[in-house]
């Protein structure tokens, strides 16, 4: 079956990198965006992000990470804050709300955009106003927003720059876009290959380099002001759910305070150790 056409540039030469799952992830010869290929359809993604996707049954244990979660993002809104300060904010792709959680009890007016019934209406219960579908069909006003964020969504969609042109019209002049999405660049993509844990041909339907994002972001009005390669993560949750001690994590969880210093310190290491799985990427409406 022949590649739909680059989602970028929209070139249909492709070479095949591997296959996973029977899906194919291939690679545009013309500006280098990497795809899954064939996408799965609007009914499987529906299925896919339901309950089981944010309590632990499918994934890593959302609800009860929530401490952790927040941590993360209070060091995402102070990035955020030295671009702008209050004012209205969207987050595409909110999940169960954490993140508009953090940026209204810091003062911003908040909104969410969410695919998931379940976790839109998860987040509805904590007061945040969310949309459930795609951002396209929400039908948000011209230039209402002064920041729009994605947090690991891009990758999930099946139209990013359709996506991003919409953030685009419903942006204020100079307002920010924040995007942050597994780096396909990074050190353990190359040498994992097609067994790199971020691999989810069924899930992630496409797969970004710092260069290819700034190229897709450029193309869609914004100009690129910060972007860098970070750590996901300290992985240590993660291997204790694969060694079934998921107890022992819940645990560590409730140590909270102590948790988030113990992860930074991780992470600060990592850093220092040239670790680049993920792209974070601010950007203003031009």
């Amino acid at each position: 079956m022949k590649p739909a056409s680059c989602n970028l540039c929209q070139s249909d030469r492709t070479s095949l990198l591997f296959t996973k799952e029977s899906v194919n992830i291939v690679k545009c010869l013309n500006c280098g965006l990497i795809y899954a290929h064939p996408q799965p359809s609007e009914e499987h993604l529906d299925a896919v992000y339901k309950e089981g996707y944010f309590n632990g049954s499918c994934h890593s244990d959302y609800l009860m990470e929530k401490k952790l979660y927040l941590h993360r993002f209070q060091q995402r809104l102070k990035e955020i804050n030295f671009f702008k300060t209050k004012g209205r904010l969207l987050d595409v792709g909110c999940a169960v709300g954490y993140f508009l959680e953090t940026a209204r009890q810091a003062g911003w007016e908040v909104s969410g955009v969410e695919v998931s019934d379940f976790a839109a209406e998860y987040a509805r219960k904590a007061g945040i106003e969310v949309f459930t579908g795609k951002l396209e069909e929400a039908e948000y006003p011209d230039q209402h927003f002064d920041v729009v964020t994605l947090w690991h969504v891009l990758e999930h969609m099946k139209d990013p720059s359709g996506c991003l042109q919409e953030t685009h019209r419903v942006l204020n002049k100079d307002g920010l876009l924040a995007v942050e999405v597994p780096n396909m660049a990074s050190k353990k993509s190359r040498k994992s290959g097609k067994e790199w844990d971020q691999i989810k041909p069924k899930e992630h339907l496409f797969y970004f380099t710092p260069d290819v994002l700034r190229r897709m972001v450029e193309k869609t009005g914004f100009r690129v002001v910060k972007i860098s390669a970070l750590p996901k993560g300290t992985d240590i949750g993660d291997k204790l759910d694969q060694m079934g001690l998921a107890k022992v994590k819940k645990r560590l969880i409730k140590l909270f305070p102590f948790t988030p210093w113990i992860k930074e310190t991780l992470l600060s290491l990592k850093r220092m150790a040239g670790e680049d799985d993920i792209i974070l990427l601010y950007a203003l409406k031009m």
